[in-house]
C-alpha cells in the first residue's frame, strides 16, 4: 500500500472513533439508492414516470457516467421520451438534461428502447428506436462533451418498425454494431456510427449483442424454450459482409412475457459477456437471463462456454430460494477486471402474492461455477404499479463492475410513480458494532474471498474514489488509511477484528472499507459515542 494508504497504526487508533450508531447487516444494507430523474434541486418530479434505463461508464474517469431511460410525463401517459441524465461524482449527484430531441421531421414521435454505450476515448451514444412519426426506424445520437448535449441523430435504419434493439461498440476496430428484432437485422458502421449497412440475420424477440477480445462478434435472441446465439469472425473487416455461424441454441429456459408481475413486458434481456482477460478463459463466453423453468415462475440462470459458443454448459440456477414459488426477474449481469462475475435481478421472495419485488444482488469468483448466497440490496415496491397506462415497468436494466464493486441503475416505483436509481454494490459485507469511547469495537467481514489477506482502511474526510494500486481495488472513501489488518479470511470468506476505542475518540466521524486484492466491502460511516 502507499504511504498515503497506510496512514500508521496510531493514527488509526486514535480516529478509529468514527462510525455512525448502526450495525449493517444483510438486511439493512437494502436502499432505495439515489434517485437519477430528479428536478435540478435533486427532489422528486411527482407524477412523472421514467424505466428500463441503460447506462455507460467513461473509462477515462470512472466518476463520470451517462443514463438513459424511457421518460413519460406522467404515470397516466403512453407517450415517450428519450430521457438522460449525467453524473460526475460516481452517482452521488445527477443532472437530469430531460430528453433528447426527436430527429427533425420526424413530428410527434415517441421514442423508446434506450441503450448507452462509450468508447475508449470517452464518447457517448444514444441509441434509440422511433415510432408513431413519418420516419419510423433506428437512431443513434453522439455526444462530445460527456453526454451533456447530443447531436442530431443518425439513422441506423429507416422506414420500418425495428422494435427491441441493442447496440455494442468494438474498441479494437472503432465498430459500432446494431441489432433488432423486427425485421431481424444486423447493423455494422466502419466509421463510427456515421453511415451504417444493415443485414438480414434471422434476429428474433430481444435481440442482443456483444464483441469478444479479438473482435468477435456474438448476437443472440429467444427462441423456442431456449437462446439462440450465432458468432462472427469477419464482421471485425469492414471489407466483408458479415457472415454468422448456425445458431446454437442454449436451453435456459422461456421466455417470460404478459405475466402480471410486469404485464406487458418480458422477465429479462439476455446477458452475454466474452472474458477478455489474458490466460486459459481468454474468449470463454457468460450468459445469463431470466427464463420460466418450472411452474410458470422465472429463475435466474446462467451457462458459460468454454469454446468459443460452439457449446454451452448445462444452465444453472442462480437465485437460492425453493424453487417453483417465486419470480427472479429482469436479471443483468456484468464483469469486473478481475473475472469477478455480478449478478442482480428482481426477486419476489418475501411476498406471499408473489409480486412485491426487491432488487437482489450475487457474485461469482470462478467464472460462474458457483455464486454467493443471495443478498437483498433494495427495499421492496410494487412493480405493475401505474398498469394499464404503464403497461411495464420496462425490458432491462443494466449493472457496470469494477474491481470493488457493481454499479447498477434500475427502476422502482418508491414514490408511488416509476423512477430510475442508481445503487453501487459489494461483494464483501462488513458489520459493525456500534462504536463507544473506551470501549470494545468489533468489526466483520463476510463474502471474502476465502484464504486471503483483508484489510480495514479508513478516512477523516468522507466518501469519495480512491484507487489503491498495490490491492488494483478502488474504494469508495477519500484518502485511505490504513487501519486493521492483515487478516486471512477463513475457508468460508469470513474475518473479524476487535478493537477497544480510545477514550479521546468521542464524537469522532470515520469512514470503513474492508479491501482485499481487487475486492472491496460496503462503506459504514459511524460517529463515535
Amino acid at each position: 500500500m502507499s504511504d498515503r494508504a497506510a496512514g500508521g497504526r496510531r493514527g488509526m487508533f486514535t480516529l478509529l472513533a468514527a462510525i455512525g450508531a448502526g450495525l449493517l447487516a444483510g438486511a439493512a444494507l437494502a436502499q432505495r439508492g439515489v434517485q437519477i430523474n430528479t428536478d435540478a434541486d435533486g427532489n422528486n418530479i411527482s407524477g412523472d414516470a421514467a424505466n428500463e434505463p441503460s447506462f455507460a461508464i467513461n473509462p477515462l474517469n470512472p466518476q463520470h457516467m451517462v443514463v438513459g431511460w424511457r421518460q413519460f410525463p406522467t404515470i397516466n401517459s403512453d407517450f415517450r421520451l428519450a430521457g438522460y441524465a449525467v453524473t460526475l461524482d460516481g452517482g452521488k449527484t445527477w443532472f437530469n438534461g430531460g430528453t433528447l430531441q426527436p430527429p427533425p421531421g420526424s413530428g410527434n414521435a415517441n421514442m423508446t428502447d434506450p441503450v448507452i454505450k462509450v468508447d475508449r476515448n470517452g464518447v457517448f451514444y444514444y441509441n434509440s428506436m422511433i415510432y408513431r412519426s413519418s420516419r419510423d426506424g433506428q437512431t443513434v445520437y453522439r455526444s462530445d462533451d460527456g453526454g451533456f448535449t447530443w447531436a442530431a441523430p443518425v439513422y441506423i435504419r429507416e422506414n420500418c418498425f425495428c422494435d427491441k434493439n441493442w447496440y455494442e461498440i468494438d474498441d479494437r476496430t472503432g465498430h459500432h454494431y446494431g441489432i433488432w428484432q423486427i425485421p431481424g437485422e444486423f447493423a455494422r458502421s466502419t466509421d463510427g456510427g456515421q453511415t451504417w449497412s444493415s443485414w438480414s440475420v434471422g434476429a428474433s424477440i430481444y435481440a442482443y449483442i456483444s464483441v469478444g477480445p479479438d473482435s468477435e462478434l456474438y448476437i443472440g435472441w429467444w427462441g423456442s424454450g431456449a437462446v439462440v446465439i450465432r458468432r462472427s469472425d469477419n464482421a471485425r473487416d469492414p471489407g466483408q459482409t458479415p457472415t454468422f455461424t448456425s445458431a446454437i441454441n442454449v436451453p435456459m429456459g422461456s421466455l417470460l412475457y404478459g405475466r402480471p408481475i410486469n404485464p406487458d413486458g418480458a422477465a429479462s434481456q439476455i446477458n452475454t459477456i466474452t472474458d477478455p482477460r489474458d490466460g486459459p478463459t481468454r474468449g470463454w463466453v457468460y450468459m445469463l437471463t431470466s427464463a420460466i423453468r418450472s411452474n410458470d415462475v422465472c429463475d435466474v440462470m446462467f451457462a458459460r462456454s468454454a469454446d468459443g459458443g460452439r457449446t454451452f454448459s448445462t444452465p444453472i440456477r442462480v437465485n437460492d430460494d425453493p424453487p417453483g414459488q417465486d419470480y427472479q426477474w429482469m436479471a443483468a449481469m456484468s464483469m469486473a477486471p478481475s473475472g469477478r462475475l455480478d449478478a442482480v435481478w428482481f426477486d419476489t421472495r418475501g411476498d406471499p402474492s408473489h409480486f412485491i419485488s426487491r432488487l437482489y444482488y450475487s457474485h461469482s469468483w470462478d467464472n460462474g461455477a458457483t455464486w454467493s448466497p443471495n443478498r437483498p440490496v433494495g427495499d421492496p415496491f410494487d412493480p405493475r404499479l401505474g398498469y394499464p397506462v404503464q403497461r411495464k415497468i420496462g425490458d432491462y436494466f443494466q449493472s457496470q463492475s469494477d474491481n470493488g464493486s457493481a454499479s447498477v441503475v434500475h427502476p422502482a416505483t418508491f414514490n408511488g410513480e416509476q423512477d430510475i436509481y442508481y445503487t453501487r454494490l459489494h461483494p464483501m459485507v462488513m458489520e459493525v458494532s456500534p462504536l463507544r469511547a473506551g470501549q470494545p469495537a468489533q468489526f466483520d467481514v463476510s463474502e471474502a474471498r476465502p484464504n486471503e489477506r483483508a484489510w480495514i482502511v479508513y478516512s477523516l474526510d468522507g466518501d469519495g474514489y480512491t484507487h489503491i494500486g498495490p490491492l488494483n481495488v478502488p474504494v469508495n472513501i477519500a484518502m485511505p488509511r490504513l487501519g486493521l489488518g492483515p487478516r486471512t479470511a477463513d475457508s468460508s470468506g469470513n474475518v473479524s477484528w476487535t478493537v477497544t476505542m480510545p477514550p479521546q475518540s468521542q464524537g469522532r466521524r470515520v469512514w470503513f472499507q474492508a479491501v482485499q486484492r481487487e475486492n472491496a466491502s460496503n462503506v459504514v460511516e459511524q460517529v463515535v459515542q
